[in-house]
């Protein structure tokens, strides 16, 4: 249905509010209806969050145009895209595939640090934003995405829980931070005898809108998915091998990480150690000059927040970091202990004073042991 007198009035409300971070692209008033009905209406509790994400999009990751760019991240190979069209069944739907139970998560995080995964997944997650975008367009009605999660060939080992409370569990946290609203349902199929193990452990650590999303088919869930989506945008894999049909989306099989590739490194010998105390936060200072590389490598002994701000050229005595300039995104979960380190590097916009700052808020008693290495160049 188009949207109501009292949502335009609350739209028009968010949009005042955030107005200075909105872009062209991304200010449309389903994208901002998204927040409303994510957060209760709450204008209060969304405007932070999603000035959050309107700098993550105006940040050097790009996001506005992320989606033109071409799919060519490495952990692209592995990862496929499931993007497949409109359900045809459910209305203003968009049907994306995820092959949970056979894609190499854990080959992924033992090769890529989480920062490039996430660049990699946000590629994806903006292709299905845009997707959405263009059909609400199209049909001036709020849309979403069928998120379907195929758990064929998932196992029930210590590999399995180490990623549903680690790396996935960040994954899934991301999603529901910066894309609110977007997914319709998600729906598991091929489902093992021991989901409701997995469920177990998987449950808690969702946030509650996404847990209200999941549908679990059961032993029929080949017929129970066509009441969903049409069969062109359901995979051919779905199929018995003697059969052309239903199902006839060309989606291309995952492809696992060669063990080879894992990443096998040590912390630098010339790292410096940083510790942050539970519920903490705690920083390195660096100057850099305009158009100078900051680079960093970073070791933790556990989860952590991350972020670069750049300092006032006058100190206002605040540790208020809304304060200061964010010049590389907010991460409010990063993994850890970390398998792989988390590298990266921007280029410096102006001369100043960057802090590189680390959050260990979350932790109840645990203490953050950081191992870096920061280079200007």
């Amino acid at each position: 249905m188009p949207i109501s007198e009292t949502d335009r009035v609350a739209i028009n409300e968010l949009r005042e509010a955030v107005k200075e971070h909105l872009t062209p692209y991304y200010d449309t008033d389903f994208n901002l209806l998204r927040w409303l009905k994510g957060h209760d209406y709450k204008l209060d509790v969304i405007k932070p969050k999603l000035i959050n994400h309107l700098l993550f999009r105006k940040s050097d990751w790009d996001l506005d145009a992320l989606a033109e760019k071409p799919r060519d991240h490495p952990v692209h190979h592995h990862w496929k895209t499931g993007l497949t069209g409109e359900s045809g069944i459910i209305p203003n739907t968009i049907v994306n595939i995820e092959q949970t139970g056979s894609n190499d998560y854990w080959g992924m995080l033992q090769s890529y640090p989480t920062n490039e995964v996430l660049r990699a997944r946000v590629h994806d997650l903006e292709s299905m934003l845009k997707a959405v975008m263009e059909l609400e367009k199209k049909t001036n009605q709020q849309c979403s995405v069928i998120y379907i999660m195929d758990l064929t060939g998932i196992k029930f080992d210590k590999k399995t829980i180490t990623l549903l409370t680690g790396g996935l569990s960040a994954i899934s946290a991301f999603m529901a931070e910066h894309y609110v609203e977007l997914v319709h349902s998600f729906v598991l199929v091929n489902v093992p005898a021991f989901i409701s193990a997995i469920w177990t452990i998987a449950k808690p650590l969702l946030p509650e809108r996404t847990r209200n999303k999941c549908n679990i088919l059961n032993s029929e869930w080949r017929v129970d998915v066509l009441k969903m989506a049409n069969g062109e945008c359901l995979p051919s894999y779905w199929n018995d091998e003697e059969d052309d049909g239903p199902f006839t989306a060309p989606i291309e099989k995952c492809v696992p990480f060669p063990e080879e590739n894992y990443y096998k490194g040590k912390v630098p010998e010339n790292a410096e150690h940083l510790s942050v105390s539970a519920g903490k936060t705690g920083f390195v200072e660096i100057e850099v000059k305009t158009g100078q590389t900051l680079s960093w490598e970073i070791h933790t002994n556990g989860h952590f927040a991350f972020a670069i701000y750049e300092l006032p050229l006058v100190p206002n005595n605040s540790d208020d970091i809304s304060n200061y300039t964010r010049v590389y995104p907010l991460f409010s979960k990063i993994p850890g202990p970390t398998i792989v380190p988390c590298l990266d590097k921007i280029e410096c916009p102006s001369s100043a004073t960057y802090r590189l700052w680390f959050g260990n808020q979350h932790a109840w008693f645990h203490t953050l042991k950081i191992d870096y290495v920061v280079k200007v160049e």
